[in-house]
This record gives C-alpha cells, sequence and structure tokens, in this order.
C-alpha cells in the first residue's frame, strides 16, 4: 500500500511539474506540502534531477534552487465568478488560508516552482524565454525639489548634510535616511515647502520630517511638506502610497491631504493608498485614531480598521495588516486580489507599462514573494496558475486570458 502511495505521489508530482494537473490535484499537491512537507520534498527532487537541462544551459545546484525558492512562494487562483472584491478578508479567513500557504506550502511548493522555471519543462518552455527581464529596483531614484526650484538626486550623494534653507537642513544620515532639523528659532510665518518625488521604478524611500514625524514612501508616489513646521498645524500634502508615523503634539494636529479628503492626527501610524488610478482611497489604521473628512462627509477610524473613500466613506473592520504593509516589509502580498490589482503594484514596482487583451480574467489571485525577484520571475509565477498569460514588448506587458 505504501509503495502504491509512493508511486501515486511522484506521479502526482510529474503532473504538477509538467502543468497537466488538474485544480484538485494541484490542491492534493498543497495539502501534500502541508502534511508530509519531506515526500513532497524527495518527490521533487527526484523529479528534477531527470529533467535534462535546456540546450547551451546548465542545471542549476539544488543549493541554489532552494536559495531562489527561498524568495519565492506559490501563487493560487479562486474562482470568484465576479470580480475580485476591493475588500480585504478578514483574519478569520486569513488563518484558513495559512492553511495553504503555511511554511512547508510556501517554501516547499515554491522549490518546485522554482526547479520548473530554472531547469526548464519540456511542455512549456517559452512561458519564461518569452519575457525580457526587468531587474527589480537595485536603488533609489527619490528626489527633493529645494523651495528655490532646485532638485537633488538623493542616492548619487554621500551621507552627511545635503541642503540648508531658511527653515532648516535636509541630512542623509549613514544609512541613507533623509532626516529635516529645523533652526530652533524659526518663528511662525509661512512655511517654506520641498517636495520628495519617489518615482516608479524606485525603492522605498524613509525620511523624518522636522517634527519627528517618520514617512515610508512607496514607488511612484510623492510628499510636499514644509522644511519647519510653523503655526497651529502641520500640513503635508501627499500623492500615491506612504506609511505615517505620526511625532505626538496635541497642540498641532497633524493633516495629510490627498485629493479631496483631508486625515487628522495627533499622534499614530497609519497607511495611505492613494494612488490616482486606483480608487477607492484607502486608509488604514494601525494605531492612535484618525478623522477623516471628505466632501462634507467625516469618519472617526479606529485601530484595526480600513476606510475606503470614494465619495462616501465606508469602514471596514476586517483587514489584513500582512498584505497592507507588505509593501514597506519588501513583499508582494496577494490575498484575494484582481489581476488589476496585482498588476498595478507590478506597474509601481517594476516601472512597466500594462495593457489587457480581451476582459481581464476574473479569478482572484493568492499569493507571496520577495519583491526582489525579477518581472519575470514573478510573471512566470502567474502564469502557472493557468488564469493568466503575459506578453512582453521591452517595458510593457500585455495580459492575456
Amino acid at each position: 500500500m505504501d509503495q502504491q502511495h509512493d508511486t501515486y505521489i511522484k506521479e502526482l508530482v510529474e503532473r504538477y511539474m509538467n502543468n497537466t494537473c488538474s485544480r484538485a490535484e494541484m490542491d492534493e499537491v498543497l495539502v501534500l506540502a502541508d502534511k508530509d512537507p519531506l515526500q513532497l520534498y524527495n518527490a521533487l527532487k527526484e523529479h528534477w534531477l531527470k529533467l535534462e537541462p535546456l540546450s547551451g544551459e546548465s542545471r542549476l545546484s539544488a543549493d541554489t534552487v532552494i536559495e531562489q525558492a527561498g524568495q519565492m512562494e506559490s501563487f493560487f487562483v479562486r474562482d470568484t465568478g465576479t470580480a475580485a472584491s476591493e475588500t480585504l478578508p478578514g483574519r478569520s479567513g486569513r488563518a484558513g488560508l495559512r492553511r495553504w500557504i503555511g511554511i512547508a506550502a510556501s517554501v516547499i511548493v515554491a522549490i518546485g516552482i522554482a526547479v520548473y522555471l530554472f531547469t526548464g519543462n519540456p511542455n512549456n518552455q517559452s512561458a519564461v524565454q518569452q519575457y525580457t527581464d526587468v531587474a527589480a529596483p537595485a536603488s533609489s531614484r527619490a528626489t527633493v525639489k529645494l523651495a528655490n526650484g532646485e532638485t537633488i538626486t538623493l542616492d548619487s550623494l554621500l551621507s552627511g548634510t545635503i541642503a540648508v534653507q531658511e527653515d532648516g537642513k535636509l541630512i542623509k544620515n549613514k544609512n541613507g535616511q533623509l532626516v529635516y532639523q529645523a533652526q530652533p528659532s524659526v518663528a511662525d510665518h509661512t512655511p517654506v515647502y520641498n517636495t520628495l518625488d519617489n518615482p516608479k521604478g524606485s525603492k522605498v524611500v524613509d525620511i523624518t520630517l522636522a517634527d519627528g514625524t517618520q514617512v515610508w514612501l512607496n514607488a511612484g508616489s510623492s510628499i510636499t511638506f514644509p522644511v519647519a513646521f510653523t503655526g497651529t498645524q502641520r500640513i503635508i500634502t501627499l500623492k500615491g502610497e506612504a506609511y505615517l508615523d505620526v511625532s505626538h503634539d496635541a497642540k498641532k494636529p497633524f493633516i495629510v491631504q490627498t485629493g479631496d479628503l483631508s486625515i487628522k492626527v495627533l499622534g499614530t501610524g497609519f497607511n495611505v493608498n492613494a494612488y490616482q488610478d486606483a480608487e477607492p482611497i484607502k486608509v488604514t489604521l494601525l494605531k492612535g485614531s484618525v478623522a477623516l473628512f471628505s466632501k462634507g462627509a467625516n469618519r472617526l477610524l479606529k485601530p484595526g480598521q480600513q476606510a475606503s473613500i470614494k465619495g462616501q466613506i465606508s469602514i471596514n473592520n476586517n483587514i489584513d495588516v500582512d498584505e497592507v504593509l507588505a509593501w514597506k516589509n519588501n513583499r508582494f502580498v496577494f490575498d484575494n486580489c484582481s489581476i488589476q490589482q496585482v498588476m498595478r503594484q507590478l506597474e509601481q514596482w517594476y516601472d512597466i507599462e500594462v495593457a489587457y487583451e480581451g476582459a481581464p480574467t476574473r479569478e482572484a489571485f493568492v499569493g507571496s514573494i520577495s519583491r526582489d525577484v525579477s518581472l519575470s520571475q514573478i510573471l512566470s509565477l502567474l502564469s502557472e496558475t493557468n488564469a493568466v498569460r503575459f506578453e512582453q514588448q521591452a517595458k510593457k506587458v500585455i495580459v492575456k486570458k
């Protein structure tokens, strides 16, 4: 019986690696990864050792494959029947999801996918070869526009004082973080503004404002802020996505303005996703409290809540913080995301143009992967779901069913 079972597992892995297994058999592989990862690993390894390298290619060592797998996790799709919801699933749903994406499933299955990608599959070699690779951002391309109109490219500068302005100075510390220091004798007057722009295809940039507030800025985002906060309010303007850890000052409330939305806080940590092409705006609160004001509507947000703002303000009490903050933690995390939501993130990170051929798939994508991998690697993983295909023309990616 055990021998028959072992033979069945080997045959199942063969079909899985050859991209010929059914959805039910795919589920069997995931269950096996959760319950008996060693058996699955051995079956995957045996399959890998039987493969012939592609013409002109040398076989990767097992160590290389496992190292690659450490950055890659498997992707799945769920048949929703309708377009994937913008609403994030609750924690109870996330707990169920972890049954499928536990340590074993995310690493052991990833080893199989890494083997598949890098040793070649005779039934589907072109799935990887057709892509022109685009590397993940290796450095920051962020710039600061000073009040006098001068623009400074930050990554090209050594640590130390970058600029001295009327209200204070800008410093780049040895860790590459930007720090504003206000002049101690700054009087209340019209503030002097700077703009930090972090374009698409750039690593996340970290800045500490003059009041001690720390801001992490995602790719394709910018903030405009005063060099020193004067008057009775601390006001900044945001485009794109940022996480803010606001320094507490009851006498000077902190206000983030993005489009028609104003977010008023005293001291708190929260994420704002306000890309212009990604309605609705989403504000996710981790600690403290914030008040939201938009077109006459106002709501108070509590920790663990997420507000979606599109005309009205709606509150979601069931959020997945791991997914919301994945970008800050250098990961992509997709939990029931539509292909449009997935590609929107890739567009910002890799600085690519995305187009769709025909109606986009209505499948919902589930998965996780490091943001350090190249574009071809993540496209290959997504294509493994059989729910979507890609055609790449330089930095333009066409999404097909």
